[in-house]
């Protein structure tokens, strides 16, 4: 820590020392761009005391300029469009150079060569835009608004295009994205240099598996994705940038008018749920429509630009269950309460008797058709969004220039808590509804103070307000391989979150001689306000191996007969404070960077920065005392005060037509508010879950001998008088609080009771009092070369070096506690062995349960080989190519999709015990690690010379533009499917000692280590044609027909994960014999082991056609 903190110093000292010697101009600029060059003469003499006057021909905006000694100038911050740049100097003619284009993130080098004024007055030269930056020093491509118009986006969501670039992936199915193998919680996301991150989930604003979108593509211009390299101006983020800038208006009055539609008749059934004879869609109609308008309001003065997009979408949810496939399901069920004597219910080795005491068939039909008819099918999910965002832009003077813009967003969806397109296992009563309030005011201010100096103020004030309702009231009872129901733990949600924002970001820009210098202060500041109970109605859990035996345990709770509880375990949460689980805090964001950008030689561009963060959170004020293992996890937020991030990078053009480019850099990463949210309500004080501890249930539900009755629909109540149906006190209060609980299987209403079972010890969680930010080292190295037709090819490579990633274990277990158990094994091909494995069976502390603590020490490791092909558009094609061959190791780095609060993946031995040991032990592929990808865009628009103005009419106007997706498959770890007896009350898994964040306990290494196996890939096309008629003038119509998977290409986009059964030693009717002096039990191949469980979500799923129609004027 000393050595790095030393190194960080010593870098920050010497770059800041340069600044301040000299100082830089070609870096990154958030929502803007810039035009830089060199004045000479034909000889090729630098021409110092020129006049540069650079002209934005869409609004009439001027930036004066004079070149210094060197013949250099410099025009930062500016607003992206195209522009006119005129050169005139004493003794020479003028110089005006037309179509000159400025690109979001890009200063583009427009040199002059000035012609002597004998030879000729004026000089026009209509320049074409570079194909080759040769001052470009970060790995990033910008997404042209050429691009972002034309191609086909399922879903119209703009930061999808973020895949068609290098050392990016998927995070999960749920359209979150990984940059050089971080997890997607860690990457920044800039809409006109204001952050749009929301704080609490780590992601962009309207989240991933919320809103389908927040800002419309409509209204986004361009904008970049850097994954590595970036200039010091951008931080928070250890993974990568997306730095967006919205539309605005100009002198000339234009718009749009725009609709996309989707019907049934027109997009193929979901492959998965087909298979399960539910003949449905993901998407059943969709329309996506609305107007966008801007202009003139004094002419080179005052400009107006306006969005309204409407979003309306039937997309059902399906739920199966994966009990059922083509041998068995769940109407089978019923030969279990059949009655008779002889006669069985035949499941391959496993025999099950046909007689469950005191419950009769009827009743037992009566449950079953429950499941089938009111939990599992597909159910309507229609969903309702407006988005409003003018945007005004004043030229003030002719230095300075304003803008402001005002986003308003409104989301209603029923039965979108669950997002997914299918779920397994689940049901219907387990979703509810959401509502999203999204509220944004962004203001900036560009001035040029003089030639050489200009300054850019970003100010913005936003509020991000998600809620969510619930279908059913509690508790929840989850029936392993079956289904599940009641009220689902993190349901209602009256405030999660209800986040506010003020941002304030200063730039000053200075050019001396070669060096262009910026320096800045950004201020942060975070207001989060949380309402969600998480557990408060209960969860009953059976999670035998045996669907069957899960099946006859619950019926018997279900209709209250033979006494004592057929449950493995119970679960609920109180909190005596607030009652909702209410949090109010605030997160203080600092940062200052300095960067400077030496244009050494002609050829040679070196770039340097430095970048210091801090992150400001208040500290518990009530930490859990109970034993000291509980405080040290919930008494301290350890700030980190040495976050200083330098960064270097260079530009090489050895000859024309070639560029090598490479860098490295810090980048660090900020910790999620909900993590901090958990340390702070979480910590067994204020939010206190409670729960029975985990026991067997044999064969078919006998009761556990000793303990009172406690039926599954009847939640613990604790002695606080808390009442689980319905979460109140505090404010605010939850909007609904949700139904009383009731038996769903019978309807009879339940009063909430406390049934006398003993309160196990309080759960905690938090982190340790050592746990800081993560951070990367990330280096890279490129070579790009220009080819003919205006095209380049880049060859390149990437590498990541992921520091102090998060990872969660129990940390109140006594790691002298363990014994080992041998287990019985048999292999895919019958073979029996035996291994043996430590098992925890004592706590630290007694006092409480587990204390699932976060630890900032998981490290990663990403290299990455890119290929890349770009041809900008000219004459009729435009063509981008990326393959990027890429390897990410990690001892348990948690994907995005599960990667907040205290989510992780879950490792078997919960200590650190050195290198490859214990914790160290889990290193392997990790979870976000995609070995190829390759995505291919064209865009093709024909314009045929024909002498015939019919056949010209004819063959012109069209345009085709498609995009093919081709990626390897995601590892997969295998989970046990089966409970393991813990002796330690909150854990499980094989060591006795593992928590999970839902996904499971893994097999251990001896079957398959973690991430031991390969998911299935994906294979994708989208298309579209259109074709544009002239109306009138300047007014056309586009019409457009696109084609999402238009080849239907059967994508499997999740699998079974349980790889391997336990079954319990001496347990009637096993799978296998799992003889008495087997003390752990047996292990044996789970037969649905990587089965298909999905083939839709967010990005990918079966053809989808969509028809469009746009209307330009």
């Amino acid at each position: 820590m000393n050595n790095r903190m030393f190194t960080n110093k010593l870098w920050a000292t010497a770059v800041l020392a340069c600044s301040l010697t000299t100082a830089s101009a070609f870096a990154q600029s958030a929502a803007l761009g810039g035009v830089s060059g060199v004045v000479r003469d034909n000889q090729g003499a630098v021409v110092p005391n020129a006049s540069v006057t650079v002209i934005n021909t869409g609004t009439g905006a001027k930036r004066e300029l004079t070149t210094d000694g060197d013949g250099h100038y410099v025009a930062t911050f500016l607003q992206p469009g195209q522009y006119e740049v005129i050169v005139t100097a004493a003794g020479f003619g003028k110089l005006d150079q037309k179509n000159v284009t400025v690109t979001v993130g890009v200063t583009n080098t427009v040199d002059a060569a000035l012609p002597a004024a004998s030879v000729a007055t004026d000089v026009t030269v209509t320049t074409d835009s570079a194909v080759l930056d040769v001052d470009k020093t970060d790995v990033s491509q910008t997404v042209s608004e050429h691009v972002v118009a034309n191609l086909p986006v399922n879903g119209r969501r703009f930061d999808n295009f973020v895949l068609l670039t290098p050392n990016v992936a998927p995070d999960g199915n749920t359209g979150l994205l990984s940059f050089r193998g971080i997890s997607g919680l860690y990457n920044t996301n800039l809409v006109d240099g204001a952050n749009n991150n929301q704080a609490f989930f780590s992601e962009a604003r309207g989240r991933a598996i919320g809103a389908p979108y927040v800002f419309p593509i409509d209204a986004i211009k361009e904008f970049q994705a850097a994954s590595s390299g970036y200039s010091a101006e951008f931080g928070q983020a250890a993974g990568g940038v997306i730095n967006a800038i919205t539309k605005s208006g100009t002198n000339s009055f234009h718009g749009t008018a725009y609709e996309y539609y989707r019907t049934p008749g027109y997009n193929a059934l979901d492959a998965f749920s087909k298979s399960q004879k539910l003949y449905t869609q993901p998407v059943k109609v969709q329309h996506q429509f609305g107007v966008s308008v801007g202009g003139p309001i004094i002419k080179d003065k005052l400009f107006f630009h306006a969005v309204y997009d409407g979003y309306r979408r039937i997309n059902p949810i399906t739920y199966t269950s994966t009990y059922n496939t083509s041998t068995q399901n769940i109407g089978q069920l019923v030969a279990l309460c059949d009655g008779r004597t002889s006669g069985y219910l035949t499941r391959g080795n496993t025999i099950y008797p046909s007689t469950i005491p005191n419950i009769s068939l009827a009743q037992c039909q009566q449950a079953v058709t429950f499941a089938t008819s009111s939990l599992l099918g597909t159910f309507a999910r229609n969903t309702t969004q407006d988005i409003y965002l003018p945007r005004l832009d004043y030229q003030l003077s002719s230095k300075t220039h304003l803008s402001a813009s005002f986003l308003f967003e409104n989301l209603k969806q029923p039965n979108g808590y669950n997002s997914s397109p299918t779920v397994s296992n689940g049901s219907i009563t387990q979703n509810g509804a959401i509502n999203f309030h999204e509220r944004f005011l962004f203001v900036n201010a560009e001035t040029a103070i003089n030639s050489n100096t200009a300054n850019v103020v970003h100010f913005q004030w936003s509020r991000d307000l998600e809620t969510a309702g619930t279908n059913t009231g509690g508790p929840a009872n989850n029936l392993t391989n079956l289904y599940a129901y009641g009220e689902t733990s993190a349901l209602p949600r009256g405030a999660f979150p209800d986040e506010h924002r003020w941002q304030i970001t200063d730039i000053v820009s200075k050019t001396i001689g070669k060096h262009t210098a910026k320096v800045g202060v950004d201020v942060n500041l975070i207001h989060e306000q949380i309402a969600n109970l998480f557990g408060g109605n209960g969860q009953f859990n059976y999670s035998n191996s045996s669907a069957e035996y899960n099946f006859a345990s619950w019926i018997q709770d279900v209709y209250q007969v033979n006494g004592g509880r057929h449950y493995n375990s119970f679960s609920q949460t109180a909190d005596p404070i607030t009652g909702i689980g209410a949090d109010d805090f605030w997160n203080k964001n600092l940062d200052v960077f300095a960067q400077d950008d030496w244009k050494i030689t002609p050829k040679l561009m070196l770039s340097m920065g430095v970048r210091y963060d801090v992150q400001l959170v208040p500290q518990p004020d009530k930490p859990n005392t109970a034993n000291p293992v509980a405080l040290a996890a919930t008494q301290t937020i350890n700030t980190d005060y040495h976050m200083f991030a330098p960064r270097f990078g260079f530009s090489w053009n050895p000859q024309d037509g070639t560029v090598v480019r490479g860098g490295y850099g810090i980048f660090y990463g900020l910790t999620s508010n909900s993590l901090w949210y958990t340390l702070r309500r979480e910590n067994g004080v204020y939010q206190q879950q409670f729960s029975t501890p985990t026991v067997t249930v044999n064969a078919y539900g006998n009761a556990i001998a000793g303990t009172p009755a406690g039926q599954p629909n009847v939640p613990l109540q604790q002695p606080t008088g808390y009442a689980s149906y319905a979460p109140q006190g505090g404010i605010p209060a939850f909007l609904p609080p949700g139904p009383a609980p009731k038996n769903l299987v019978t309807g009879t209403a339940i009063t909430p009771v406390n049934p006398g079972l003993p309160s196990s010890a309080i759960g905690v969680r938090g982190a340790s009092p050592n746990f800081l930010n993560p951070y990367t080292h990330s280096f890279d190295l490129a070579v790009e070369q220009q080819l003919p037709f205006h095209t380049t090819l880049t060859i390149g490579y990437v590498g990541t070096r992921g520091m102090r990633l998060p990872i969660y274990v129990d940390s109140n277990v006594d790691p002298t506690s363990a014994i080992n158990r041998t287990y019985q094994l048999t292999n895919a091909t019958g073979q029996v062995s035996t291994f043996s494995f430590p098992y925890y069976t004592k706590r630290l502390y007694t006092s409480t349960t587990s204390v699932l603590t976060g630890y900032s020490d998981v490290n990663s490791w990403y290299h990455s080989g890119v290929f890349s092909v770009r041809k900008p558009f000219a004459n009729g094609f435009e063509v981008l190519a990326n393959y990027t061959w890429a390897r990410t190791m990690d001892a348990g780095q948690s994907g995005a999709p599960n990667g907040t609060f205290n989510g992780t993946d879950s490792p078997i031995i919960p200590f650190a015990q050195g290198h490859r040991q214990g914790r160290g032990a889990e290193y392997a592929r990790s979870d976000i690690d995609q070995r190829g990808r390759f995505v291919g865009t064209l865009l093709y628009k024909t314009n045929f010379k024909l002498g015939n103005r019919y056949a010209a009419y004819a063959a012109n106007g069209w345009q085709i533009a498609g995009t093919v997706t081709a990626q390897t498959g995601f590892p997969i770890t295998g989970f046990i499917n089966g409970s393991i007896t813990s002796q330690l009350n909150g854990d499980g898994g094989i060591s006795g000692a593992q928590v999970t964040s839902g996904t499971g306990y893994r097999v251990p290494d001896v079957i398959a280590r973690r991430n031991g196996f390969t998911g299935p890939g994906v294979h994708n096309t989208d298309m579209r044609i259109s074709r544009e008629f002239p109306i009138w003038r300047e007014m056309r119509l586009e019409l457009s027909a696109e084609a999402f998977n238009i080849a239907n290409h059967r994508n499997i986009l999740a699998v079974n994960t349980s790889a391997y059964s336990y079954t319990a030693p001496t347990t009637a009717a096993s799978p296998t014999s799992c003889a008495a002096t087997n003390t752990g039990g047996c292990f044996a191949p789970y037969s649905l082991f990587y089965t298909p469980t999905s083939t839709s979500s967010t990005i990918y799923g079966s053809r989808q056609l969509q028809l469009l129609g746009r209307l330009y004027f």
